[in-house]
C-alpha cells in the first residue's frame, strides 16, 4: 500500500513509498482517482486491524512498508488477507467515488436501466454502484506491482489473493 500523503500533483506520485514504476505512471494519469486509492489503503488497514485485534499479529506492521520484517515480505495467511483486503478496499472506495459523482472518468452503473422490463411500472432513477469500473481500476493499479517482474509463484499467489479480494462483495 502506498504511503498516505496528499496526492494532488504528478510529482507527489514519485514520492510515494511502496509504489512501483508502473503504479506511479497510473497515479500520474489518474490523479483524481488517487484520493480513493488512499482511502482504500486506510480502509484496508482499519479492517485488517479490526479483524486481527485479538491476535498476536494485529496488522500494526503493515503501516510501515519499508521494515525488514514486514509481514507482506512473507507468504503467510496474514499476508494473503492483507493483499485481498487491500485490493477489495481500493475497488470499494473507487466504486463509491464513482457513484457519488466525484470523478469524471466514471459514474453510475447504467446496466440496471437496460434490465428493466417494458411492462414494469417501476422506473429506476437511482445511481447503482459501478462495481465493474472500481474492480477494473483496482486490478490495474494494485496488480501492477506483481506484473512488473518476471512472474513467479509468489507473484501468482499475490495476484490470486488480489483477485479473491475483488470478488468478495
Amino acid at each position: 500500500m502506498p504511503s498516505l500523503v496528499n496526492i494532488n500533483t504528478e510529482e507527489a506520485c514519485d514520492t510515494l513509498v511502496g509504489l512501483v514504476k508502473r503504479q506511479k505512471k497510473i497515479c500520474k494519469k489518474n490523479l483524481i482517482m488517487m484520493e480513493s486509492v488512499k482511502q482504500g489503503a486506510i480502509l484496508a488497514i482499519q479492517e485488517c486491524q479490526e479483524q486481527f485485534k485479538s491476535r498476536r499479529w494485529n496488522c500494526s506492521s503493515i503501516e510501515s512498508l519499508d521494515t525488514p520484517g514486514n509481514i507482506l515480505n512473507k507468504a503467510t495467511r496474514e499476508s494473503a488477507f492483507v493483499y485481498a483486503i487491500s485490493s477489495a478496499a481500493v475497488a470499494h472506495t473507487v466504486t463509491r467515488a464513482c457513484s457519488s459523482g466525484k470523478m469524471e472518468q466514471c459514474g453510475c452503473d447504467r446496466i440496471v436501466h437496460k434490465n428493466a422490463s417494458i411492462e414494469s411500472t417501476f422506473i429506476w432513477s437511482g445511481c447503482s454502484d459501478n462495481i465493474a469500473f472500481g474492480s477494473a481500476f483496482s486490478q490495474t493499479f494494485v496488480d501492477a506491482k506483481e506484473r512488473r517482474r518476471k512472474i513467479n509463484g509468489r507473484s501468482l499467489m499475490n495476484l490470486h489473493n488480489n483477485q479473491a479480494g475483488r470478488k468478495v462483495r
